[in-house]
């Protein structure tokens, strides 16, 4: 029996368990968290690593569910095409395009450029590092506060095969195969392919249907040619397409005045955000797709001069990318507005490193190690939305809700319900075209001193244009033979036609770093690395104005002091990492009472600590994994942050010293397994515990969008064969059917309301993998 692979150790950081000698030991986890291979334990960076067979064991099927294991990382994916990815409470709310992700992602090498590809060909994964902090130096464009490293799986030396049969509640069905391997000397291949559907958990009671019901197919060819016995040339294509209802609210908070309104069209009109009830009228759809392509060629060129081990390697990417979406905006079974959005980006990019050794720079250390190149990044993306007004928007005018957010103009309501009267096809129109350019040198070197001290300065130079053409259109038709006088979407939503041409921005950064590692022993280090991270600025995509269009570029600078380390004879791996980030000239989404402006939130802070640990007890059938974050992000200063809409539209508070959304103060999973023989199988019985602490969920701090804390427990039993042949899986997700909201945002039309997005409640699966 292979007891190494049959314990099937989760992969925190550290991940394999050997049987040396008759003792267990926590074997070496490589990673690519600096663009060359080395053991995670050497990288003076706050890193977490999980593996693919962890996420197949605990049933993890995205992103989202695997952030719930790594300390001070939220992922709210709700929305497939705009989700949302924070880090040490720092990220970007994509709803509006015009934001680029403040976390970067990189998938097999390749960075791309839009967060949609968090939700995009998650599957066949070898490994996914998750890097925190401004990491500017090495990945990408605008990895302000992290990135997410993943790694399909790779073409293996010998041919192999794998299925695995996912079934659960609410419909669920998974089937995600592989097979391939190295064809004869000189020519491998591996195809892999993955099929998903699942009811929605979220009953739509007004169009009798689920919401929120992924239904998705993708797939992933890799070729690999040995050129020369130096010469290694990696060819992917993988695509991907998801079909969804859409979009996964309720309404909550209902006041009497939108109950009374409301009730006309349900008489079951209700606020509870957490019966999974929703009630629209409007049968939204998300449509999402991509196709990318990745080549690599590396090259080693052996010793050259004073160096050696000297490689290159060259990435090429091109991918594209569409979403298109139809919403009910004011998610009600009245007939008020329908936000429709069409989106089209594609992208290339060309990355070109050197990595290598030497004996020392200049004659400082006793020797060194380097990576430096340039990357090219360019894309086109096109927006093309528009909010319509529904046919129900003239009885809204009447409500108390239309007088609240009316405030001074109330007296114009009687005049636009007539307009509403006499005009059809309502409706204000966005038409966005943006052409981004990026030009980056980058390089580090790792200078060795001795046995002991290691110092590491990194630098990227970067160069960023974009060039714009956006337009705001306002249209209506008249009912009579008369032209309109006013179309009410401009009245109703301040909004009037503009077009902007050839907008420019242009922009030049410098992020330097600087890491000094101290080994106090073989086992145990310590680290301080200073990094420095930008975002760049841009124009806002959804403006009802034309005005105020630009924002600033977002620049953040970390310290981290931390430690890594083995003990205990290598049955305990503990990493901790103490940091402070400083933020300047913030990017925003905030809800102005109408719509969400961009904007900049002038000075945060980010502080705290990051810790995982893997741990062999003594008692040889346990072993144990955790994490814990502990974050104080707040608002150093921002004195123009939008106030609650039920103070006002357009009302103004001063935030400075407050806590940021999304920045739960605590986080903590802990996750013991027990691992037994039976017969000639091993038996694996699983526990997580997984924390989250209270949060806001809006940006305005509105009491009604603050999370409670909670706790919430899997559990699993996992059957190995012991030849590996066979893995069968049956587990539950949150075991108490613990009911927790994801947000809570304002209504557009109803203040006082909100709009609730509800996390999944108890969730029983079963997984079969097959092995050949």
């Amino acid at each position: 029996m292979n007891y190494r692979n049959s314990l099937a150790l989760p992969l925190l950081a550290m991940a394999a368990v050997s049987v040396q000698a008759q003792q267990r030991v926590l074997e070496e986890v490589v990673v690519t968290a600096q663009k060359t291979k080395q053991s995670i334990q050497d990288v003076p960076i706050s890193v977490t690593a999980v593996d693919g067979e962890f996420m197949k064991d605990a049933g993890i099927s995205d992103l989202k569910e695997l952030s719930v294991y790594v300390p001070n990382v939220r992922i709210d994916a709700n929305d497939p095409g705009s989700p949302q990815i924070f880090v040490r409470g720092f990220g970007t709310n994509t709803f509006n395009p015009s934001f680029e992700s403040s976390v970067g992602f990189v998938q097999d090498e390749m960075f791309f450029g839009r967060a949609a590809y968090f939700t995009e060909a998650m599957f066949d994964i070898d490994r996914v590092e998750v890097l925190r902090g401004p990491q500017g130096t090495l990945f990408g464009k605008n990895t302000v506060s992290g990135v997410f490293n993943v790694f399909s799986r790779p073409v293996g030396n010998e041919f192999s095969a794998d299925v695995e049969l996912r079934a659960g509640e609410h419909g669920e069905q998974r089937l995600e195969a592989g097979a391939g391997g190295m064809l004869n000397e000189w020519f491998g291949v591996r195809v892999s392919a993955l099929t998903f559907e699942k009811d929605g958990e979220l009953e739509n009671r007004f169009l009798n249907r689920d919401e929120e019901n992924p239904d998705q197919e993708a797939w992933r060819l890799k070729l690999n040619f040995l050129a020369s016995a130096n010469t290694d040339i990696e060819l992917i294509a993988v695509e991907s397409d998801t079909t969804i209802n859409y979009w996964p609210k309720q309404l909550a908070n209902l006041d009497a005045d939108t109950r009374d309104y409301l009730d006309d069209f349900d008489p079951e009109i209700e606020g509870d955000p957490e019966d999974f009830m929703t009630s629209y009228n409007v049968d939204g759809v998300l449509e999402k797709g991509s196709s990318s392509y990745i080549g690599k060629l590396s090259h080693s060129f052996g010793a050259i001069g004073s160096l050696y081990n000297l490689d290159t390697v060259v990435v090429l990417g091109n991918t594209d990318l569409y979403v298109e979406q139809d919403q009910d905006l004011d998610v009600s079974p009245a007939d008020i507005a329908t936000l429709l959005n069409r989106e089209d980006f594609k992208q290339n990019t060309v990355e070109w490193r050197f990595t290598g050794d030497g004996e020392g720079l200049f004659g400082l250390g006793s020797s060194m190690q380097f990576v430096a190149g340039v990357f090219y990044f360019e894309s086109d993306y096109q927006l093309d939305a528009g909010v319509v007004l529904g046919r129900d928007v003239g009885s809204w005018l009447g409500t108390e809700d239309a007088r609240q957010l009316a405030g001074d103009d109330a007296p114009l309501l009687p005049g636009l319900q007539l307009a509403a009267a006499t005009t059809t096809n309502d409706r204000f129109d966005f038409d966005y075209v943006q052409n981004t350019k990026a030009l980056a040198l980058f390089g580090q070197m790792t200078l060795n001193f001795g046995d002991s001290w290691v110092v590491t300065p990194g630098l990227r130079i970067n160069r960023e244009t974009k060039t714009i053409d956006t337009a705001g259109t306002e249209r209506c038709e008249s009912t009579t033979p008369l032209p309109p006088a006013s179309c009410v979407n401009g009245l109703l939503l301040g909004a009037n036609s503009y077009d902007h041409r050839d907008l420019e921005r242009k922009e030049s950064d410098v992020s330097p770093k600087l890491s000094v590692m101290y080994y106090l022993n073989d086992e145990v280090n310590v680290f301080a690395t200073y990094s420095k991270g930008f975002k760049s600025g841009g124009y806002n995509s959804i403006s009802f104005t034309g005005e105020d269009l630009e924002f600033e570029d977002e620049n953040a600078v970390t310290l981290e002091l931390g430690t890594k380390g083995s003990y205990f004879n290598r049955t305990l791996n503990l990493n901790a990492t103490l940091y402070r980030t400083e933020y300047d000239n913030l990017q925003v989404l905030a809800f102005n009472g109408v719509f969400f402006d961009v904007s900049n939130a002038a000075t945060a802070i980010s502080q705290g600590l990051e810790v995982d640990w893997q741990w062999l007890a003594p008692w040889e059938p346990l072993s144990v994994i955790g994490s814990l974050g502990l974050l104080d992000a707040y608002y150093e200063e921002y004195t123009g942050a939008p106030a609650p809409v039920t103070q006002g539209v357009n009302t103004r508070q001063d935030l400075s010293g407050e806590a940021i959304a999304f920045a739960p103060e605590s986080s903590f999973m802990l996750s013991p397994t027990l691992t037994f023989a039976l017969w000639d199988e091993m038996l694996n019985l699983s526990v997580d515990v997984i924390h989250q602490g209270d949060q806001f969920t809006d940006t305005d701090l509105d009491p009604a969008s603050k999370v409670p804390a909670n706790t919430k427990f899997n559990v699993r039993a996992s059957l190995l064969d012991g030849d590996e042949r066979w893995n069968l899986t049956v587990g539950v997700k949150n075991l108490t059917d613990k009911l927790t909201q994801n947000q809570v945002v304002d209504s557009v039309f109803f203040p006082g309301t909100y709009y609730a997005q509800q996390n999944a409640g108890r969730q029983a699966y079963a997984a079969l993998r097959l092995n050949w």
